[in-house]
């Protein structure tokens, strides 16, 4: 069977002298040359140079075209941006090598863990405690409090008591001024009290920060590992004292293939990584982001408590009203907590917008009210 011409579409004879061409474009098809106007003199280059070919007007659009000098233009600044950006990796590299050296020099000696002051502890909700909490769900602080003073003599012992609080079922959360002494009261108390008391330590909230762009996730049990491997590649931010624990690790919505992970750093540690904004896991760059956040209440939403103990009225976090997030339909956003502030100070603060928004004034305050108490010392 004989081709057919792709413009005019009549039969193509196959012999030499019958003047026809191939498209070399993605169609295949076969034309006269009459059909597709070629000149004789590109004829004759066809025929008879060898990796000459010829496209079609409908193979030709499909086809990308660029304007050669301004595509020289384009790689020229291309290739500047990229020695500007390998002349700044060089200079950092040679900071951090200085800085790494000094930093193997100060490494052999372990720094002390600062005093921490009376007065800061007391008016500080954010540090350890141990919390006593009695068996018999029954008995009632004062009690507690009896048992624990009878059995562990704070001035023998050497321990000095700076926050003494009730807390639910008849149990005693007691702060010690040091972390030192926070330990010594929780072994004394299992000591003595084990039998009819439960005991547990409530850590404090340290300095967070979120590091972002891990290109591949780690498991609850490498964290371990993990954390302590950058602590060693990261010397210039961590050294042999430094405290580093990964609290969370979870993929980032934008990009399912890139992990984030929430670490708890002493405030040295918190300093040095805010003021890097990154470091190196591996041959992964990470962006460091500052990881504290407001404790929220989830039913008035109000900061500085938990539903659990909440004894206000429920409220919408999106339009204030009297109901569950999960039942709000609402399109316009208001914010109860700086309803809240616009009456308690008589004046009116932007109430459009929801509690959880960065910008909302009664949040920042919150947060920096924590901030205030966690760099107190």
């Amino acid at each position: 069977m004989l081709p057919i011409c792709g413009k005019c579409h009549s039969a193509i004879k196959t012999r030499p002298s019958s003047g026809y061409l191939s498209c070399s474009g993605t169609c295949e098809k076969r034309f006269h040359f009459k059909c597709v106007d070629v000149p004789e003199s590109l004829q004759e280059q066809l025929e008879s140079v060898p990796g000459l070919n010829w496209k079609c007007s409908d193979c030709l659009k499909k086809c990308v075209s660029f304007d050669s000098d301004s595509l020289n233009v384009f790689l020229g600044k291309k290739f500047e941006e990229m020695v500007s950006n390998l002349k700044e990796v060089f200079s950092d590299l040679k900071t951090d090598l200085i800085k790494n050296a000094e930093r193997q020099i100060k490494d052999t000696f372990i720094e002390p863990e600062p005093v921490t002051s009376f007065s800061s502890i007391l008016k500080n909700k954010t540090k350890p405690a141990v919390i006593i909490e009695p068996k018999n769900p029954e008995q009632n602080f004062a009690q507690t409090k009896t048992d624990i003073a009878s059995s562990i003599d704070p001035a023998n012992e050497k321990i000095q008591i700076a926050k003494v609080k009730s807390t639910k079922n008849g149990g005693m959360l007691v702060g010690c001024l040091s972390s030192d002494q926070n330990l010594r009261f929780k072994q004394l108390a299992q000591e003595k009290l084990a039998n009819s008391y439960v005991i547990r330590e409530l850590n404090g909230i340290s300095p967070r920060v979120r590091i972002v762009g891990f290109s591949q996730k780690y498991e609850e049990d490498e964290w371990v590992e993990l954390a302590d491997y950058m602590k060693s590649v990261n010397n210039s931010i961590f050294n042999v004292s430094s405290s580093c624990k990964i609290l969370k690790f979870w993929a980032t919505k934008k990009k399912r293939s890139t992990y984030q992970a929430l670490l708890q750093v002493d405030k040295k540690s918190y300093d040095r990584l805010m003021a890097a904004g990154g470091l190196f896991i591996g041959y992964d760059y990470c962006i460091v982001f500052d990881g504290l956040d407001a404790n929220r209440c989830f039913n008035c939403n109000n900061f500085g408590h938990s539903s659990r103990v909440c004894k206000e009225k429920l409220s919408c976090p999106k339009c204030s009203s009297e109901h569950e997030l999960s039942a709000c339909v609402a399109e316009n956003l208001k914010c109860i907590n700086c309803i809240r502030m616009s009456i308690k100070e008589g004046k009116q603060f932007d109430t459009n917008h929801a509690v959880w928004d960065n910008s909302c004034p009664v949040y920042k305050s919150a947060l920096e009210k924590l901030k205030a108490d966690i760099f107190s010392t």
